[in-house]
């Protein structure tokens, strides 16, 4: 949903919302680390400039991801901020101006733990999603503060110890920034602005979020639940463990070839409900023909 569509779900109570800013066609966020650590410092300061929690994110090159706490018409205003600081950031490097809009963002309320839970495993594994690499090795996301023993054993150097020019060279701010952030590597750490606590609260302990990590359901049904299953596409080998997967968890056996051609055409409904398979994928893995697809989809 757009932001200026969003009826405030929680009557101006505090709540949680899903912001995702639109995916950039023709032009990047972010181009170099430089330009990510900007993005960075630029949540970490809408944390403090509104009255928000930010419980995790993550940055693309052509897009962001976070899940902010707060008044629904604060985390509206804190995100558009944040907006207008990337395209000042863009403007600037490339040039193009007006290439990011301010209510350019989709936005989901958050309804309960399990969807909270939903949320972060989806934001966070953009990344894999994306075959960049695991989310766990991702350098622009919250993922270092969850559950990690080492999260405070990073050398960071106070805000308050810097003089004026160098704490307005790292954050490109003139604003007050909170005494107790610190910054390694030209970046806010994730421990002083992102609210891993409360994330750690609500999955209880670390098997539990490792575990939700490894989990691709979870992914396709935040996806479904946004509306953009259509954009998930998977491989033959990708989409082939999901099938094994359905078939133990719906007909009690291992492999497709195991299954009479009731029961696949009934698999083959699923996984493109499911996943967005196409009919030529699945007649592929299921030994099926096109034309009995159809009768199907």
């Amino acid at each position: 949903m757009r932001p200026k569509e969003v009826i405030d779900p929680f009557y101006g109570n505090s709540g949680i919302f899903h912001l995702a800013s639109d995916h950039l066609e023709s032009a990047l966020l972010f181009v170099t680390e430089n330009c990510f650590r900007f993005g960075v410092n630029t949540l970490a300061l809408a944390a403090a400039r509104f009255n928000v929690s930010i419980y995790c994110y993550e940055l693309m090159n052509n897009h962001l991801h976070a899940l902010v706490g707060g008044v629904w018409r604060e985390c509206r205003d804190s995100f558009r901020w944040v907006l207008h600081r990337l395209s000042l950031l863009v403007s600037g490097r490339d040039g193009v101006s007006d290439l990011i809009k301010m209510d350019g963002f989709d936005v989901h309320a958050v309804q309960d733990q399990r969807q909270f839970k939903n949320e972060t495993v989806y934001i966070l594994r953009n990344c894999y999603k994306a075959r960049i690499c695991s989310p766990f090795s991702y350098p622009w996301c919250s993922m270092d503060v969850y559950f990690n023993p080492l999260r405070d054993a990073v050398p960071g150097t106070s805000v308050s110890s810097l003089g004026t020019v160098s704490r307005r060279r790292i954050l490109q701010t003139r604003e007050p920034v909170p005494d107790h952030y610190e910054v390694y590597d030209g970046r806010v750490l994730n421990r002083c602005f992102v609210d891993y606590r409360y994330v750690e609260r609500c999955f209880g302990d670390s098997l539990s979020f490792f575990d939700a990590m490894r989990v691709w359901d979870v992914e396709t049904s935040v996806a479904l639940s946004h509306g953009v299953a259509e954009r998930l596409t998977f491989s033959d080998a990708e989409l082939s463990l999901r099938i094994r997967t359905m078939c133990r968890a719906d007909f009690g056996v291992d492999s497709p070839a195991l299954l009479d051609r009731k029961s696949l055409l009934m698999l083959a409904r699923n996984a493109h409900r499911l996943f967005g398979a196409g009919k030529n994928q699945l007649a592929r893995l299921l030994n099926l023909s096109v034309d009995a697809l159809d009768l199907i989809m």
